[in-house]
């Protein structure tokens, strides 16, 4: 019997999911262990070991699975508010405020080692998905897409920025204020940019 196959093994699956369960309970990613994920799972860690080299190889593998519910706007609230969101600009800023301990862990926790090669691959794909929704939204012609990709980074390290400080507790404003003053200022900046309104529409409170 293979190790992917040995029995009472909870799956690399669960374990990644244990990961973001206890991040989002507002463990941080630095005081997680095998010991304690694997006690949360009901086995022995010695398990976790059939599918990752290591904690810092679990982490890397967390780390995707948040950028990608990120990326398809999943996660606890997927079924209300971010469902049908198209906007990825709003995706972004509300991911980060539902889940600000994953979007530490994506962006401002030191992983060791390299990312395995499935996880690098992966960690561009959100912001191509930015730049081909910005082509779509804008409708401008080919010749113009490295003025569209920089404005994509622009927009990114802008509210990137504003979610750091807010995630990381440098600034104590009630959370829908924090929202709606950092959408009026994407816009902002958007318009700016591109030259067009950004055309975002506001969730209910």
């Amino acid at each position: 019997m293979s190790k992917q196959k040995k029995l009472n093994s909870p799956g690399k699956e669960r374990f990644v999911a244990a990961v973001l369960e206890m991040l989002d309970e507002g463990v941080g990613a630095r005081e997680l262990n095998l010991r304690t994920l694997s006690r949360r799972l009901g086995c022995a860690h010695t398990n976790a070991y059939n599918y990752f080299a290591s904690l810092e190889d679990l982490l890397w593998w967390s780390l995707r699975e948040a950028l990608e519910r990120m990326a398809g706007g999943g996660g606890p609230r997927s079924g209300s508010e971010l469902q049908g969101v198209q906007n990825p600009l709003v995706r972004y800023i509300d991911f980060a405020l539902e889940h600000p301990q994953w979007y530490r862990l994506i962006w401002m926790v030191p992983l060791n080692g390299a990312p395995p090669p499935e996880v690098l691959a992966y960690l561009p794909v959100p912001g191509r998905m930015l730049v081909e929704w910005l082509k779509e939204h804008l409708g401008w012609s080919a010749d113009q897409d490295a003025e569209i990709e920089a404005g994509a980074r622009i927009l990114h390290r802008y509210i990137h920025g504003e979610l750091a400080i807010f995630t990381t507790g440098r600034l104590m404003d009630p959370v829908e204020q924090f929202r709606r003053e950092l959408l009026i200022n994407t816009d902002r900046l958007f318009r700016q940019l591109f030259r067009v309104p950004w055309a975002v529409e506001e969730k209910e409170s």
